[in-house]
């Protein structure tokens, strides 16, 4: 028989035991998630990830940042980005897609730049964007521009977003494409991740790049 003494060691032994064996599981899980592991055509595929043979030239049009800065010709290179076409008073897939992409990137370790390019233009300034995306990820960048200029820029990427007349007189939401954009590293079109979207899922295609 063990004495009270000996109990309680006993089971702080175990406790710190089992500590250590999550610690290392969740690093192996961490490092199975975050590896650097090119994604198949099939494997994207089945992710939901179209990734193009070729990738394809993208020409920036004249377009502003959520600061009010003019996006230079460059601005795509150098880096990944997603980029998400919708707006700011969007009431449901808009915001759900922003929440699930900025926690899928809490566990990348280089993470692509993700942008969110409005829809609707008359209403989301460079400050509107602004305040919009803080509540998501401060990381998080806003495109705006004239609204032929944002139409250019989604004609290139196979996006397709137009107005719908709201229930109240003068009142509007805009139907738009709920797919993430993948640009190269070079500013080319590379693919673009299907809707539904979710965490791991896009873990699983970033860390594929």
């Amino acid at each position: 028989m063990y004495s009270d003494s000996q109990k309680m060691g006993i089971r702080k032994t175990l406790g710190i035991l089992l500590g250590i064996i999550i610690v290392m599981l969740s690093l192996i899980f961490l490092n199975y998630v975050t590896r650097d592991v090119t994604l198949t055509p099939e494997q994207a595929a089945k992710l939901g990830y179209i990734r193009f043979e070729q990738p394809r030239n993208v020409t920036v049009p004249n377009l502003l940042t959520e600061q009010d800065a003019r996006i230079l010709p460059m601005h795509f290179q150098g880096q990944w980005d997603f980029l998400y076409f919708g707006f700011t008073s969007c009431p449901d897939i808009c915001p759900t897609t922003l929440a699930v992409l900025n926690q899928a990137l809490r566990s990348v370790e280089v993470p692509p730049r993700v942008h969110l390019v409005t829809v609707d233009p008359e209403q989301d300034t460079p400050a509107q964007l602004a305040r919009y995306l803080s509540g998501f990820n401060p990381d998080f960048l806003g495109v705006t521009g004239a609204h032929d200029q944002i139409t250019q820029l989604a004609t290139q990427l196979n996006v397709a977003f137009g107005k719908v007349p709201g229930a109240e007189p003068g009142s509007y939401t805009v139907d738009h494409t709920g797919s993430i954009v993948v640009l190269d590293e070079t500013g080319r079109y590379a693919g673009f991740i299907k809707a539904p979207h979710q965490p791991g899922q896009l873990q699983q295609i970033i860390v594929g790049l």
